[in-house]
């Protein structure tokens, strides 16, 4: 199974500590902070991966597309000379870390179990 980040390693380099280099994190479950190796930040196994597509590593391909250009796009939009690219790239970003990251599996996955739940005891009750 392959760890794939959510959050790009280019994107989060733009989080480093000025003074020294590095990025910091914080561990919720020991309530501490620590500066972790960038390549070990925002990934999670088969993170990449989405069974319900036909082509289920497909989403590397847009990302592919958009992560290259995320710095560019940042400054763009900074320096206030906002183009189709810079919003194509940040909107894409924006679009798979809401979609993707762990946090918002969990946010998203609730209210769709709920309504499936109950159809599948609708259903189960039909025969």
């Amino acid at each position: 199974m392959p760890l794939d980040h959510y959050v790009s390693q280019v994107h989060l380099r733009n989080f480093y500590s000025p003074v020294t280099k590095r990025l910091f994190a914080y561990r919720k479950s020991i309530s501490n902070a620590f500066p972790p190796p960038l390549r070990r930040c925002c990934r999670i196994e088969d993170g990449s991966t989405n069974a319900y597509l036909k082509q289920d590593r497909i989403i590397e391909d847009f990302l592919r597309e958009v992560e290259p250009n995320i710095n560019a796009s940042l400054t763009k939009l900074r320096d206030d000379k906002i183009d189709q690219e810079c919003l194509f790239s940040i909107a894409g970003f924006a679009a798979y870390v809401a979609s993707c990251a762990p946090a918002a599996m969990r946010i998203q996955t609730e209210p769709l179990r709920r309504p499936w739940k109950r159809t599948a005891i609708l259903l189960d009750r039909q025969e």
